[in-house]
């Protein structure tokens, strides 16, 4: 059964010039108005600042990657330690269980999780891979809740044409700091795939966690074989 799908990137661009021009608005008028405008302006400060840490780790992934310097398993080792630091897998890992998650013991719940980090460092690595020599550029995004705010890139071709779009749900840990909890391709939520296929998988094994874990190991070997981008295979 397969957890992942493929997919393509959307969207436009949010200025910070919106936003001065929005406080300029506010401090000629009325309590009312000023109050809608700070909603306004809370929306861009937080739409330009998860814009920023998308571009930003987009950027450092691509350096880790394309550092000829490093050996094939030291950039493994760093491109997976910067995933974590970037993407809160273990928030991801119980999302994708629902609630089957209360039925799992802690040891087989600390094997899961190990077993998704794995598994998603594999999955994202092989997007990365599938895009070198491309540019993923931020475009746009929209701001959900105070709490979530959706991302969009481009992938943009060496000879600057845009080619694909994809999506970044970037939301706040328990640190208030910016971490990736789902990404999108060709309007597919990754992490929302993975909890109808894992549930699947799960409720065909009797909730049994110790299958689902062997078999997301099974998937994190082939994962580099199966997104290889084409000419690799």
């Amino acid at each position: 059964m397969p957890f992942a799908s493929s997919s393509r990137f959307a969207a436009a661009h949010l200025s910070i010039l919106l936003v001065a021009a929005t406080v300029a608005v506010a401090v000629g008028d009325n309590g009312s108005a000023r109050a809608a405008v700070g909603t306004e302006i809370s929306s861009a400060y937080k739409s330009s600042e998860a814009e920023m840490f998308v571009q930003t780790s987009i950027d450092s992934g691509y350096r880790i990657l394309n550092n000829k310097a490093l050996s094939a398993d030291e950039r493994q080792m760093q491109f997976r330690q910067f995933l974590i630091s970037l993407i809160d897998t273990k928030r991801v890992a119980l999302f994708t269980v629902g609630s089957y998650a209360r039925t799992a013991s802690d040891g087989e719940m600390a094997g899961f999780l190990a077993a998704y980090d794995d598994f998603a460092a594999a999955m994202y690595q092989g997007y990365f891979d599938w895009y070198t020599g491309q540019r993923l550029r931020v475009a746009n995004s929209i701001v959900r809740s105070q709490d979530d705010v959706v991302v969009y890139a481009d992938v943009v071709a060496p000879n600057g044409a845009r080619q694909f779009k994809v999506g970044f749900r970037v939301r706040k840990d328990e640190a208030q700091k910016n971490v990736v909890t789902d990404f999108q391709f060709e309007g597919i939520w990754l992490a929302l795939n993975q909890r109808a296929d894992f549930s699947a998988y799960l409720q065909q094994h009797r909730g049994e966690f110790a299958a689902l874990t062997t078999e997301l190991r099974k998937r994190t070997q082939h994962f580099k074989e199966l997104w290889a981008p084409p000419g690799k295979r």
